[in-house]
């Protein structure tokens, strides 16, 4: 038997497509590297190694994997804590009043994640900005006393904050 040219063509693009594999198994093979490994990289090495991958089609897909794992566990997250907003609400009055004026270790009393209770305080922080104006142009115009150590002596600013704001009045002094 004489093979031509298309018939040749034809048998390649068969074999080629019976023994790809299907997507079911590569996100079975994506999902094993991945419970195994820390991060993407990981992953994707693990893919090449030993499912012999190539290394850019298993970056993407354990790119890709690793993102949606991320956001579903992100948007659960999301979910559960919009669920108890109320009581989320009522930790942010109580903590806003706390005489330490430190928002964020309070809220983490609570069991909040770092991030949520920094952002937090902070959005609070921005809420009385014009308070805080008034309580630095107070203490800005105290004579022998740092602003820095009379917001946090008289309105009870996180040294964090004072120290910040001593550092930029320093910074703006000296450009003058």
């Amino acid at each position: 038997m004489r093979w031509t040219k298309p018939g040749l063509t034809a048998l390649c693009v068969l074999a080629a497509t019976s023994c790809g594999k299907s997507e079911a198994k590569k996100l079975a093979e994506v999902r094993s590297c991945s419970a195994i490994t820390m991060d993407a990289a990981g992953a994707a090495n693990c893919l090449v190694l030993q499912y012999r991958w190539k290394k850019d089609q298993a970056l993407t897909a354990a790119r890709r994997f690793q993102h949606e794992q991320d956001s579903t566990t992100q948007f659960t997250a999301d979910s559960g804590w919009r669920a108890d907003a109320a009581r989320h609400e009522k930790e942010i009055k109580q903590c806003a009043a706390d005489p330490s004026g430190d928002v964020a270790r309070c809220l983490l009393g609570f069991g909040w994640a770092e991030p949520r209770a920094k952002a937090t305080e902070d959005s609070l922080w921005r809420a009385n900005a014009a308070k805080h104006r008034q309580e630095v142009r107070s203490c800005t115009g105290r004579k022998g006393m740092q602003p820095g150590a009379c917001l946090q002596l008289y309105y009870k600013w996180s040294p964090e904050r004072a120290l910040a704001l001593d550092d930029s009045i320093r910074r703006a002094q000296l450009r003058r």
